[in-house]
């Protein structure tokens, strides 16, 4: 539990396995309706009303108050049917883990108004734990006593998503909007608990060194995690509130803008690639001619839709390094908006997550910057002094052609991340549009 992820190793492209078709076991179809239907839709009863009303912020308070009971109520049922499933479990197979952890996801991003920002924060690219350490049952307990205190509140179980790292629990309570909470279980634990919140009152630098005397190398160790822990949380909460906070542990100072960046989506385009509104087996569409849509329905066009997807995909100029993915890969990849979260019908959620249906993505990187030279932006490729320099701050940038890339826009420019690409894959975000509104709320200083 805890250990940082190795470095991936990059897989060799092959046109007949790359994108191979994945999808859950047939027999959990059932459960998965259930658990999207109580964690996503749990409100549905009164969604007329707010449609009447003009949406969530036009209704009035005791619209608005019985939305959120009925949702977190719907969340905390599914919660609950996951965590019994973990209980009674020898073990879970492969597709209930990837079903699970993508509800569990989906709740959270709904906690975040599916914000990549804030949720980047809470995640430590960390290896999720195995959901039967030790300490899951505590946290259940500590999660059942928040409710008991705040009866429509959802305390969601950290561990049962794939990128909440921070803290046991990351609940949503009235009145006091979203917390997290470290469970601590033991008498050691607690002293140490006890400890820091005299010292982060007293700031006694005294009192803190009579304390590691007294302690072992063990009790000195958790005190470090938990002090870590401590600065995690007080990071993400100030991100979330001020929009402006130093990471405690790369040393970044995080800025979110104040205003909505309003980014344009390919929710409509993949809308209509959906509707199969010919009655064929398959459908394309390129968006900003390098963004590139495939999907595939029913047997064979699913199952060997990807086949297709490459080889098309390598005829318009997409090279074995440029990204390529399937929309079912957001139910498995940290920080990627859950096929549950998408803008798309219900029963292509399904379809999507049963092999029904497949859809296949791709970016040419090449188009993508001479799309954005077309644009207006600059594009260049970086030194290998500066992209050394980036990667020792702890940047992660996108190599292409061996080179690290820059887009700029005459005042500031950015690097190339496979940040932006985890944006116009799984999160939906048109590429220009995307570059356009990183570049222009980037800090000229910065």
């Amino acid at each position: 539990m805890g250990k940082h992820r190795k470095q991936k190793r990059s897989r060799i492209y092959d046109p007949i396995h790359t994108m191979k078709p994945t999808m859950l076991s047939q027999d959990l179809e059932p459960i998965a309706r259930d658990l999207y239907d109580k964690a996503c839709c749990g409100s549905r009863s009164i969604w007329p009303e707010f449609v009447e009303n003009g949406g969530f912020e036009s209704t009035n308070a005791d619209l608005r108050s019985r939305f959120i009971s009925l949702a977190n109520k719907g969340m905390r049922e599914a919660q609950q049917v996951i965590v019994d499933r973990i209980n009674s479990a020898p073990e879970l197979s492969a597709s209930e883990e990837i079903l699970f952890r993508g509800i569990a996801d989906s709740i959270a991003w709904q906690f975040l108004g599916d914000q990549l920002c804030h949720a980047r924060r809470l995640f430590r690219e960390q290896v999720p734990p195995n959901l039967k350490h030790s300490n899951f049952e505590s946290v259940v307990m500590a999660a059942a006593n928040i409710v008991e205190n705040h009866p429509d509140s959802m305390p969601l179980i950290s561990d049962l998503t794939s990128f909440v790292q921070v803290g046991d629990i990351i609940a949503m309570i009235s009145g006091q909007g979203m917390v997290i909470i470290e469970v601590k279980e033991g008498k050691e634990n607690k002293r140490i608990a006890d400890f820091l919140s005299f010292y982060s009152e007293s700031k006694c630098d005294r009192a803190l060194q009579i304390f590691c005397g007294q302690s072992g190398p063990k009790s000195i160790k958790q005190l470090e995690r938990m002090v870590r822990q401590e600065g995690r949380m007080a990071h993400f909460t100030e991100v979330v509130s001020k929009g402006v906070s130093k990471d405690p542990d790369t040393g970044q100072l995080i800025q979110i803008p104040e205003q909505e960046i309003q980014i344009d989506t390919w929710d409509e385009e993949l809308n209509d690639l959906l509707a199969n509104p010919e009655g064929t087996g398959w459908g394309i569409h390129v968006i900003d001619d390098c963004l590139f849509l495939g999907c595939y329905f029913d047997k064979p066009m699913s199952a060997g839709g990807h086949i297709i997807f490459n080889g098309w995909f390598d005829s318009c100029g997409g090279t074995e390094n440029c990204p390529r993915a399937r929309l079912f890969d957001s139910m498995k990849i940290p920080l990627a908006l859950p096929v549950f979260n998408r803008d798309i019908p219900s029963e292509k959620k399904f379809d999507i997550l049963f092999g029904r249906l497949q859809v296949c993505m791709g970016v040419n990187v090449e188009s993508l910057l001479g799309q954005c030279q077309k644009e207006g932006l600059q594009v260049r490729f970086g030194t290998n002094r500066e992209t050394s320099k980036l990667e020792q701050l702890g940047g992660k940038l996108y190599r292409h052609k061996g080179n690290a890339i820059f887009i700029g826009n005459g005042k500031v420019e950015t690097g190339v991340a496979d940040g932006i690409f985890l944006r116009m894959l799984f999160h939906g975000q048109k590429p220009i549009s995307l570059i356009k509104a990183m570049l222009e709320n980037t800090p000229e200083s910065a």
